[in-house]
């Protein structure tokens, strides 16, 4: 048995090093969502950077490992795929992740083998958002047949699954006062499909077009993530047979769902009793987002940011500047603890008590049959 990725894995030095960007590659969007937090950036005009402008941000970042291509809707950029390969060449990311809507399900097809055939070894993976059965899903997004148009991105998503090994599709869906009761049953149909590789869920966040969306009882939100975590610990089986064999397999079934548990515990908290997280935040140092309009800033919730282009786009300068690392020290007052998946997870993953003690303390308490 190969040991090395196993003690990779289990090793207990993390570096706080630059890990994550979340790159909002348009303002444009083809959708009005009701629950959108970054609704007052959407605009027809608001095209993005030149390909030009993301080669001298690329060329002057660090090496780091995940890629999120964000929006407004990233696949109407038709050069994802460019995008795509500057970041590969010039910071060897080993993984990218596209969210969209699913309304252009052809060209959103395209785009996807297209980024797959760029690099075997990348994994590339596209996250379609529904937000539950059809005529909830079309009145929170804004766009009559958006469910139809997402269902049929899901099965021209599979082909590409089948394809190409790097590839895998996740249905993403936000939690918010339109949808809560169906949620469960909604996510029990999407496993029964076949159709996805996983399923997550992220709880309604920012500032809303319309308050109301914010309105998910705290008691029903604490139900839904308990009776999420069975349905979602089975995707996460499967991935991880695909992905690791022998004890490494053994530990990540451990960690991933142990992570999932202690991440929704976490939103739960902060979003019901505006609790705080117990691991420190690094916005500002292990992930950072970029907008459309090359504003950088270290999290898209925060109001501080630099302009890019005053930097001539040197990312490295910027991301060093005065306002960027007050931001960071702030994050880590927990003064601004969010409910972010991707924020929460990679602080829990570089922190010794949460992936070593508390993960594997809240699997035993689930495989128990104990609730939180």
């Amino acid at each position: 048995m190969k040991i090395a990725p196993l003690i990779r894995e289990l090793s207990l030095v993390r570096s706080p090093a630059f890990d994550m960007l979340i790159f909002f590659v348009t303002g444009r969007c083809n959708s009005r969502c009701r629950h959108c937090f970054y609704w007052r950036n959407l605009g027809a005009i608001y095209e993005g950077l030149s390909l030009e402008a993301i080669e001298t941000i690329s060329r002057t970042m660090p090496v780091f490992s995940t890629l999120l291509l964000s929006g407004g809707e990233p696949t109407l950029r038709m050069d994802l795929p460019q995008i795509v390969e500057i970041f590969k060449r010039n910071n060897q990311i080993q993984s990218v992740s596209v969210p969209t809507n699913g309304l252009r399900f052809e060209a959103i097809a395209t785009l996807a083998r297209q980024i797959s055939e760029l690099d075997t070894g990348l994994l590339v993976t596209f996250n379609v958002s529904i937000d539950g059965f059809a005529e909830i899903h079309d009145h929170i997004r804004g766009v009559s047949g958006a469910y139809d148009l997402a269902m049929k991105t899901l099965h021209a998503l599979r082909q590409v699954a089948l394809e190409y090994d790097n590839f895998r599709i996740l249905v993403n869906t936000v939690i918010c006062a339109e949808n809560y009761d169906q949620i469960i049953d909604f996510a029990e149909y999407i496993k029964s499909s076949g159709l996805v590789d996983g399923h997550f869920f992220e709880i309604v966040r920012g500032d809303p077009p319309e308050d109301g969306m914010k309105a998910v009882p705290s008691a029903q939100l604490k139900a839904i993530y308990q009776k999420l975590v069975p349905l979602q610990e089975t995707y996460l089986v499967s991935m991880g047979r695909r992905r690791r064999r022998g004890l490494l397999r053994v530990w990540r079934r451990i960690a991933d769902v142990g992570n999932l548990i202690n991440r929704y515990q976490h939103q739960w908290g902060v979003y019901s009793q505006g609790a705080i997280w117990d691991f420190p935040c690094l916005a500002g140092e292990g992930i950072g987002v970029i907008d459309y309009n090359g504003q950088l800033r270290i999290c898209e919730l925060r109001d501080q940011y630099v302009d890019l282009s005053d930097y001539q786009y040197n990312f490295a300068q910027a991301w060093n500047s005065e306002v960027i690392r007050q931001e960071c020290a702030t994050a880590r007052t927990h003064v601004c603890d969010c409910t972010h998946t991707c924020f929460i997870g990679l602080g829990a993953r570089q922190n010794f008590h949460a992936r070593f003690l508390k993960a594997p303390w809240l699997y035993l308490l689930y495989k128990m049959g104990k609730g939180w």
